[in-house]
């Protein structure tokens, strides 16, 4: 009996497998060998993730960085999604870039591509890498193509303009990922909002991944950049450039004044202590503070409100030059976490009385209209404010940080009374479109589903009676 099975079986295998011996033998003989050489021969994947920024001119230049995603590691908590806590594990990736992945780029409507290999940059205390190139001799105002590894996907970008001959348009926020689910919604929402399609560029006012500069937390710097290369990419695919500041989850112990002098006059303090922002954030990196120049017509002053650098001193000084040496830039507007007036925590707090002691008399002597504050978790717009009191003619300070965190109460005195400088305050995540129109700026804000919830419209520049 069981040798009848037997032969039944191998009488059923023949008859399968007959079909397809057949089919080999009628078949080209270079056939196979062909598939087998275009299999080994394929192109490297394309990244996990990629983040297009300035490292200098906007109006010339882009840089893109570009990932895999590394393997799991031992901090998984960064992947909890929303409220029920749900959990993710991580697949099993290559934890380095490939040896030949390339980035190609062309100008729209041309026919041949450039192509670049970029630089690996190592991820500090980690086995990972990723690749970096800055294209420099771009034509202002111009749309290009890029792609990765010579396959579609292609993607676009746009130069900045070298003067204000059309209306500026960026989106604004802060404390970007507690959550990657949240960060991406509140995302998402931007580029479904009117207007999302001809966005320039996004400025983020510290804590970005919540990473705390540890290794054990780099994998929340992966979800952070996989959340904004899928989520911040309009209708025709082009990408929105990332610009950010410093904030207190981008420094191991979160601000400079908690490190003994040994510590911080170390000369590589910032790469030590802020190791994934000065390596992952091109610009400022690892001076944890600069300005970014768009032509004549706006200056973005991404400052360090005493994470990296000190407030006062050597920031507080090179910021007096560089306000200075603008005087004929007819926007100038800072960024940075902390906020100078506050709308949870307490206005003696003494952060923000230093920042109200060293930098605010400067943005009112050179005609600050608009600075972005951060760090609350909150939405808030002040009244404008100058020299300490509502003034029509003063300063706008806008934010409070809740992209993509939870968000904390409004502080309210016993008698169920706000503080006196805020216009508008809610616990809302949110997000800030901003648009630059010669002399004028205008502001909406949005709630993280996309519904109003506050604008406000102003005179800045030279209009505004800049010295």
């Amino acid at each position: 009996m069981t040798s009848r099975l037997y032969n039944n079986i191998l009488r059923s295998l023949t008859l399968l497998l007959f079909p397809v011996f057949f089919l080999l033998l009628l078949a080209p003989a270079g056939c196979l060998l062909e598939e087998t050489r275009e299999i080994s021969q394929s192109e490297p994947d394309a990244p996990e993730s990629f983040l297009l920024s300035w490292q200098r001119d906007p109006t010339s230049t882009m840089t893109i960085d570009w990932y895999q995603t590394p393997g799991s590691h031992p901090d998984q908590d960064y992947r909890r999604r929303g409220e029920a806590g749900r959990t993710e594990a991580d697949g099993d990736q290559e934890p380095t870039p490939d040896a030949h992945s390339v980035l190609e780029y062309r100008r729209l409507g041309e026919e041949d591509w450039t192509e670049v290999a970029g630089d690996f940059v190592a991820v500090p205390g980690t086995d990972f890498a990723f690749r970096r190139t800055e294209l420099t001799g771009l034509l202002p105002d111009q749309r290009y193509e890029f792609r990765f590894n010579r396959q579609p996907p292609v993607y676009q970008f746009r130069t900045m303009p070298e003067r204000l001959t059309r209306p500026i348009r960026f989106v604004a926020g802060g404390d970007m990922m507690h959550h990657a689910q949240w960060m991406a919604n509140t995302a998402a929402s931007v580029m479904r909002t009117e207007g999302a399609d001809e966005l320039d560029f996004a400025v983020i006012g510290g804590d970005l991944a919540y990473g705390d500069g540890v290794a054990r937390k780099v994998g929340r710097w992966y979800d952070y950049f996989q959340v904004w290369s899928e989520e911040m990419i309009t209708s025709d695919n082009r990408v929105i450039p990332h610009v950010a500041a410093i904030g207190n989850h981008e420094v191991r112990q979160g601000y400079i004044y908690n490190y003994t002098p040994d510590e911080y006059e170390h000369p590589d303090f910032v790469r030590r202590e802020a190791p994934y922002f000065s390596t992952f954030i091109p610009f400022p990196g690892p001076d944890a503070y600069g300005v970014l120049d768009f032509g004549d017509y706006l200056s973005l002053f991404l400052l360090d409100t005493g994470h990296a650098t000190f407030i006062d001193g050597e920031q507080t000084d090179w910021l007096r030059r560089e306000l200075y040496q603008r005087g004929r830039v007819r926007h100038l507007v800072p960024v940075y976490h902390v906020a100078a007036w506050p709308s949870f925590r307490d206005l003696d707090g003494f952060l923000a009385s230093k920042v109200r002691s060293n930098w605010v008399p400067l943005f009112e002597k050179y005609g600050v209209r608009l600075a972005f504050e951060n760090h609350d978790h909150t939405y808030k717009r002040t009244h404008p404010i100058r020299d300490g009191r509502i003034d029509e003619s003063g300063i706008h300070y806008i934010g409070d940080g809740a992209w993509g965190v939870r968000t904390r109460q409004i502080r309210t005195f016993e008698d169920g009374s706000r503080p006196w400088y805020l216009a508008e305050a809610d616990s809302l995540r949110h997000f800030i479109m901003t648009e630059i129109d010669g002399d004028q700026i205008h502001l909406r804000m949005y709630e993280e589903h996309g519904n109003p919830i506050d604008q406000v419209s102003f005179s800045g520049g030279f209009s505004a009676g800049r010295p």
